[in-house]
């Protein structure tokens, strides 16, 4: 093989050692800080209770769009 080419796979295999570290270095410091974070803040927990909804259907009916684009349509027809 060519020196070149050598030099090409070196200094590829120097890049992804570096990335690998890097990623390490990024996943210790994300668990620190998450760490801290639980340590700092109490315990958030959800209640479904107390989701908000818009008032409209359930489902695929929930959005606007549906009605404006499917209902209303249908009914004009209907009328002409």
């Amino acid at each position: 093989m060519s020196s070149k080419f050598l030099q090409l796979v070196g200094s590829a295999q120097e890049s992804k050692r570096e990335f690998d570290l890097s990623v390490v270095y990024l996943k210790d410091s994300l668990h620190e800080s998450v760490a801290t974070a639980q340590s700092k803040t109490q315990q958030v927990s959800f209640d479904s209770s107390k989701v908000q909804t818009t008032g409209w259907l359930r489902g695929s009916l929930s959005y606007p769009w549906v009605i404006i684009c499917s209902i209303i349509p249908a009914v004009m027809e209907m009328i002409v």
